[in-house]
């Protein structure tokens, strides 16, 4: 059978997507890229933070940095002073996110501690409302790119 350039072209980005998948969220669990907003939060990117987590989906509430992957948010606290939310415990109370970091990096959002369950996951100079960790976020990966 002699395959055309589109049908091979196509079954490549098949393979491709699906690779990609393989690395986003572990088997048997819903990924989703959620990164729909060009650009990161003003506050998040004149931090040190390469990601920052949101407690409500509009970003101008209160936020809570990392720069490191956090296989537990358990203990971790919107920071003091910046808006509604702030005081506020992270794990499971996230809305939003920004990822500061290039655009090859990645950032990751699971539903589970250590990186398990379910994922929503942006790349980097993008920023997004959770969708199957909405308020139901438990740890977060960051993946820096080339």
């Amino acid at each position: 059978m002699r395959w055309s350039k589109g049908l091979s072209a196509a079954l490549g980005v098949v393979a491709a997507a699906t690779a990609l998948a393989g690395t986003v969220a572990p088997a048997g669990a819903a990924s989703k890229n959620i990164g729909t907003i060009a650009g990161v939060e003003s506050r998040c990117a004149n931090s040190p933070y390469w990601a920052c987590l949101y407690f409500n989906s509009g970003r101008a509430t209160a936020y809570w940095g990392t720069s490191v992957t956090v296989r537990d948010l358990e203990g971790r606290r919107f920071f003091d002073g910046t808006g509604v939310g702030a005081r506020e415990p992270v794990k499971n109370n996230a809305a939003a996110i920004s990822c500061d970091m290039t655009t090859t990096s990645i950032c990751y959002v699971y539903d589970r501690s250590e990186l398990g369950g379910d994922v929503d996951y942006l790349y980097g100079q993008r920023s997004g409302v959770l969708s199957y960790t909405y308020n139901d976020n438990a740890s977060i990966r960051l993946s820096p790119g080339a």
